[in-house]
């Protein structure tokens, strides 16, 4: 159990066990009071009523042990924290969604995405693959602006993504609000965002750009139970935990999306961005995808769409 703490089931549990402790503290309580009412009254009605009393006093004192019994729990909890990984999941157990949630499909039908996920990855429906044709804001056939563009020092350029924007975190919370939408989920990561970016040597455009298609813009069921904004696979250091799995494998759980877009560029840089990396194939859309979704041929035209959707705001902002 404590190994499995983060998992959604266990967290399910105890975020069901936090609401019934919180309903008794509540419920218990009036109950007793009621009950102590009941032996005043026959006090008040009979002074000599040697049993009255004793229960008037049982009924207040198991009333105040009850109401405080929440209290007391989160409380122990809380000095535990993460010396156990148990009061760590407890502590944090209404900060996030456990429930089992439903992937939309394009033919209308919704299928449980812990119990059985199938062929459903990202949100998308794998045979036909099309990313963008709602939530990401790209149509099919578009004709992708694959140019490198620059506005005094900001920098997107699809043709070497290792780039850095140039941008703060103040600037890319202005471009996100200016772009409206799905794209404000964001405004949350984005100082990680930008960190990642500097340290990794991953243009925050790009990055963004994944993330935004993979997750839907944070919306996916994997990007809201798992923290997973880009679909990758679990892994020693970031098992599955429940979040799934296709034919190519479980998806990994982390911990928030900070933690996930900081493993994301470094994933990226390593791997993908960095000639001698074990999936190189040069340092744009095109190259990443060859191995980080093998036959998803609208996936750089659409990751680029959505970079270049974003950057359009940079003139308002800047």
């Amino acid at each position: 159990m404590i190994n499995e703490c983060s998992s959604p089931a266990l967290g399910a549990i105890l975020q069901t066990a936090k609401r019934i402790i919180g309903l008794i503290g509540i419920i218990a309580p009036i109950l007793l009071i009621v009950m102590a009412s009941i032996h005043l009254i026959r006090l008040l009605k009979d002074p000599d009523d040697k049993k009255a009393m004793p229960k008037l006093r049982n009924s207040a004192i198991a009333a105040m042990v009850l109401f405080f019994i929440p209290t007391i729990v989160n409380a122990f909890m809380y000095i535990l924290d993460d010396s156990f990984t148990v009061s760590a999941c407890w502590n944090s157990a209404n900060k996030v969604s456990y429930t089992s949630q439903y992937v939309e499909v394009t033919d209308g039908k919704k299928k449980t995405f812990y119990s059985d996920p199938g062929d459903y990855e990202k949100g998308e429906k794998k045979p036909t693959y099309s990313p963008g044709t709602g939530s990401t804001g790209y149509n099919p056939g578009e004709t992708i602006d694959g140019t490198a563009q620059q506005y005094g020092d900001v920098v997107w350029d699809p043709n070497d993504v290792t780039k850095i924007s140039n941008l703060t975190s103040a600037q890319l919370i202005a471009i996100l609000n200016a772009h409206g939408g799905k794209a404000k989920n964001f405004i949350p990561y984005a100082s990680t965002l930008i960190t990642t970016e500097q340290k990794y040597h991953v243009n925050v455009f790009f990055l963004i750009g994944i993330e935004a298609l993979e997750s839907g813009w944070v919306t996916s069921a994997i990007s809201r139970n798992c923290n997973n904004l880009g679909g990758v696979r679990e892994s020693k250091a970031h098992p599955s935990n429940g979040c799934g799995r296709n034919a190519g494998g479980g998806f990994a759980y982390f911990n928030s999306p900070n933690e996930f877009i900081d493993y994301h560029g470094s994933m990226l840089h390593t791997n993908y961005l960095t000639p001698g990396g074990k999936y190189y194939n040069g340092p744009t859309p095109s190259g990443v995808v060859v191995k980080y979704c093998p036959g998803c041929t609208s996936w750089p035209g659409s990751v680029t769409s959505i970079a270049n959707s974003l950057f359009k705001h940079v003139k308002e902002v800047m």
